[in-house]
């Protein structure tokens, strides 16, 4: 077994070890000096940014919606949010203002776009039905928010007709309420929709092979009712009464 060297003894090992701990200590607050330089410096390049005109909002580009005129949203935000630094804009605060002055806009997708704009990309609420006046169509979506009016209804659009007289507003809901609870597919093979009143619902069903003119009776159970006229008209069925689905009536 080979020895271990003898223990260093003496002034010139006890210089060296006090040599070595000053310069580790050195080195350990050369780098917490380094750390907290740096975190200084991110903390006045943040609070630059977030106080400096340099970047605050002066564009605003909006894309995406048919329904809503995106120039007046472009003014609406620059209004409201212009001149304000880019990080200070919330684009969560951005978009739930835009939804509440704009309902024809069913979402709003804010997102930072350079050092002074923002992109906003709208989503336009989706129309079920279309109800003929005499101005035009006027369009409402599954919540009956009033879409507008356009002279022509959109194809594969539901219309409601109400059979020589406007309907009144229980009469649109009870319509409305029908549609909305209707799946895409089901509701593109429902041509137009007639209604004396909320409980007297009728349609004119073209499933593209078959058509067939069905009562549904009042709002309740629509989609059921949809399936249920659908697979009668499938039958050669063109007379349809689903206004009790478990018992259908037909020609």
């Amino acid at each position: 077994m080979v020895p271990l060297p003898p223990a260093r003894a003496g002034d010139n090992s006890t210089a060296d070890l006090t040599g070595v701990i000053r310069a580790r200590r050195r080195q350990t607050w050369r780098r917490r000096l380094i750390a907290v330089g740096i975190v200084a410096a991110l903390i006045a390049i943040v609070a630059v940014a977030w106080f400096t005109p340099l970047l605050a909002l002066q564009k605003v580009q909006v894309s995406g919606s048919r329904l809503v005129d995106t120039d007046r949203v472009s003014s609406f935000v620059l209004d409201t949010e212009g001149g304000s630094p880019l990080p200070q804009v919330r684009p969560g605060a951005v978009e739930q203002s835009v939804l509440k002055e704009f309902p024809k806009a069913e979402a709003a997708s804010v997102r930072y776009s350079g050092p002074r704009a923002l992109k906003i990309e709208i989503t336009d609420r989706t129309p079920v039905i279309a109800i003929e006046g005499e101005s035009g169509y006027r369009l409402y979506d599954s919540e009956a928010v009033d879409l507008g009016t356009v002279d022509t209804a959109p194809k594969k659009l539901t219309v409601l007709s109400g059979g020589g007289h406007q309907p009144d507003r229980e009469t649109v809901s009870a319509v409305i309420r029908f549609m909305g609870d209707l799946r895409p597919e089901l509701r593109r093979q429902l041509v137009t929709i007639e209604a004396k009143d909320a409980m007297s619902l009728e349609g004119r069903l073209d499933t593209g092979e078959q058509k067939a003119t069905v009562v549904f009776g009042d709002a309740s159970d629509s989609s059921l009712k949809m399936r249920t006229a659908a697979q009668l008209a499938a039958e050669g069925r063109t007379e349809i009464d689903v206004s009790v689905p478990s018992v259908p009536v037909t020609d």
